[in-house]
């Protein structure tokens, strides 16, 4: 985990600028090459069997003592291992988030991680000078052995954390029979939905690759009858039409003001009068504290740098969402979600579009 200072180096750090503050990142830059080193090397996984001392881990990792004792320390600083009576253990919190499986996949996040920050972050000065890639981000994930499916499994874990919560938020009409889920590669809203709604039938649209990912989930939870895999690009094929529920996760970041307008148009289009659009992204808000909000600052970064993307405001969703004819917009948050805004809206019936532009 991060570098916590205690009281006195706070005092130090943040409010007299008596210590070089700047070195907190640096330290975050070596937190994570060590924590890398470890999943690169299996060390969690081989603990998480039983624990060992250093003799027996580095005879399992095929390491030299010396070396491993150094990483070991250095991760014990960090709180992701302890030592005990000569033998070291995972603590709970690399329990929890790296060894338990069920909610977040973080070994696949730092396959991601390690690929990122060594082939395209160092891009960043030209590509903000210039405006220009030396790569198209999506070609490089689909490129590049097991990086797609890491990715997508990154992204699947923080779906499972909070779908359960978005799926009770979405109020679905009574016998919901459709939905579609664009982009949704990983597969696991899709599920989420199924499970919650016995009648729902789920078609995934998304390129073949990140579908990969959404077949292994899919047949997993034994819902190959119900969820459908289209392969296809977005912008290339019809949506289909009379869906009571279309979903929008993670998506509008990609794209900039005006394509997220022909974006919601094509959803508007999909969706049956009185259809639910869903949309589930960071967005921009000054009520959460200031570690999300930068936290934010730097994913809007990102974004930029990877795919020419951005974070919008709600105001500038809501905008959106009144040009491609929905209504009954409603935001949602919560302090788990960490940035993420759920938005939803409502595709009007013929009645209520006259009913409405009477009275303009």
């Amino acid at each position: 985990m991060p570098i916590q200072p205690n009281i006195l180096e706070r005092f130090a750090f943040f409010t007299l600028n008596a210590a070089p503050t700047p070195m907190l990142d640096l330290a975050g830059a070596l937190g994570y090459q060590a924590l890398s080193t470890a999943v690169r090397l299996h060390l969690f996984e081989t603990l998480q069997e039983r624990p060992l001392t250093i003799s027996e881990l580095a005879q399992k990792l095929n390491c030299q003592e010396r070396g491993l004792n150094h990483l070991l320390k250095a991760l014990d600083g960090l709180g992701y291992v302890t030592e005990k009576n000569g033998r070291y253990h995972n603590t709970t919190m690399t329990e929890k988030w790296f060894t338990d499986g069920t909610i977040l996949d973080l070994n696949s996040a730092i396959t991601c991680w390690d690929a990122f920050l060594h082939d395209l972050w160092p891009h960043a000065p030209e590509v903000i000078q210039s405006g220009k890639r030396p790569y198209n981000f999506y070609d490089y994930t689909a490129s590049q052995p097991g990086l797609s499916h890491a990715h997508q499994q990154m992204m699947s874990g923080n779906a499972n954390l909070n779908a359960p919560d978005i799926v009770k938020r979405v109020k679905l009409p009574a016998g919901p029979t459709r939905l579609l889920d664009v982009g949704g590669g990983h597969g696991a809203y899709a599920i989420h939905f199924c499970q919650a709604n016995p009648n729902l039938q789920a078609t995934i649209l998304d390129s073949e690759i990140a579908l990969e990912t959404a077949r292994q989930h899919v047949t997993a939870n034994d819902l190959t009858k119900r969820i459908h895999l289209q392969p296809a690009d977005i912008w290339q094929v019809e949506w289909g039409t009379d869906f009571d529920l279309v979903l929008l996760f993670n998506f509008i970041h990609h794209y900039d003001l005006e394509t997220n307008v022909k974006l919601l148009q094509k959803a508007h289009a999909a969706l049956k009068p009185g259809g639910q659009l869903a949309i589930f992204d960071q967005l921009e808000s000054k009520q959460f504290g200031s570690a999300i909000n930068g936290l934010l600052r730097l994913i809007s970064l990102m974004y930029y740098l990877f795919a020419d993307g951005r974070i919008f405001s709600s105001e500038e969703v809501q905008q959106l969402l009144d040009k491609a004819r929905f209504s009954s917009v409603q935001f949602f948050t919560t302090p788990m979600w960490a940035g993420q805004s759920l938005v939803t809206a409502v595709k009007q019936s013929s009645v209520q579009s006259d009913a409405s532009n009477d009275k303009q």
